[in-house]
């Protein structure tokens, strides 16, 4: 009977590290968990419930809300038939990314990967805007262009002073080189780290069969890194009526020709209300726009992710 109750006493002592191994685990987990289930479960159902709403004041119920059946959607077609600048602009920005920004930062993460002169330099310069606040460099960025820009046309030039980021004919120019710079460091360190980690006996390799750097860059290593260029290329993709490319930040609410998707449902939904008015949407609205916006972009991301895999240069 005794070594029985010692038997038992001393299973239940190793069963302790266990129990507080899944304590631990179960509190570590449950705040990511929760701020998956409260910030993209619930707030995504909710908006997918509030596309089919109309919500009206009663004098004696208060809010109250009713089914609105295709009515939001309707409303949100016409907006959006209506929003082609905001459309063209949200392309421009992404052509703008994909076609400029991307090979610009791949080129400078292959010269820094090569630890050429000043590469270790770069990366410090390249990594500073991830640093600072990116409020704040909007704001100095905005101070250049519209006081520092106009000192220099009129001190060297001898030219009028006009502010750039509010002249109609540089305001989106200067919005895009702004985003350029913003996005330019992280995706050089990603590409530089990721080239990092490629074999350099392939690398070594191909320069015994006389390969040349531009050779090497386009056959080796793009090949190597080529999942992390089409992931963050699907990534940046998906997010062509989302992201407003810093428009707030350098233009407040006066966007001009800057005005793209993404800005637009920012400055909307900061506004919005759940009854529209002259100036601002009804969230139901808001929602309808977003779920037609998927429907959209989502095969297309899709189709875009699997035109990478299939036909994007392969490691092997």
């Amino acid at each position: 009977m005794k070594n029985q109750i010692a038997a038992n006493v001393e299973s239940s002592v190793k069963l302790k590290p266990k129990v507080k191994r899944a304590l631990f685990y179960a509190v570590f987990i449950s705040f990511p968990v929760l701020h998956y289930l409260v910030f993209y479960v619930f707030i995504n159902f909710n908006s997918f419930l509030m596309a089919f709403r109309t919500y009206n004041l009663d004098p004696l119920k208060g809010m109250i809300h009713e089914f609105a059946g295709w009515k939001n959607f309707s409303d949100a077609w016409q907006l959006l038939v209506k929003s082609g600048d905001r459309i063209w602009m949200s392309v421009l920005f992404l052509v703008i990314s994909l076609f400029f920004s991307t090979p610009l930062a791949l080129l400078f993460s292959y010269y820094i990967y090569k630890k050429r002169f000043m590469s270790g330099l770069y990366r410090v310069m390249l990594f500073l805007p991830q640093i600072l606040s990116g409020v704040i460099l909007g704001l100095l960025y905005r101070y250049m262009c519209n006081q520092v820009a106009g000192w220099f046309a009129d001190k060297w030039f001898h030219t009028p002073a006009k502010d750039l980021l509010t002249d109609p004919s540089s305001q989106v120019w200067m919005v895009i080189f702004f985003n350029v710079l913003m996005s330019f460091g992280v995706n050089v360190l990603t590409y530089s780290g990721t080239m990092s980690g490629i074999n350099q006996s392939l690398i070594e390799s191909a320069q015994l069969d006389g390969c040349n750097p531009l050779q090497e860059f386009l056959h080796i290593v793009i090949p190597m890194i080529w999942p992390t260029v089409a992931t963050l290329a699907v990534v940046g993709f998906s997010r062509i009526f989302t992201e407003q490319w810093q428009v707030l930040t350098l233009l407040s609410l006066y966007p001009g020709k800057a005005d793209n998707m993404g800005y637009y449902l920012y400055v909307q939904a900061m506004n919005g209300d759940f009854i529209s008015s002259q100036t601002t949407l009804a969230y139901g609205t808001l929602s309808a726009l977003g779920l037609i916006l998927t429907a959209f972009i989502l095969p297309a991301t899709m189709a875009l992710r699997w035109a990478l895999d299939k036909y994007g240069p392969k490691a092997d």
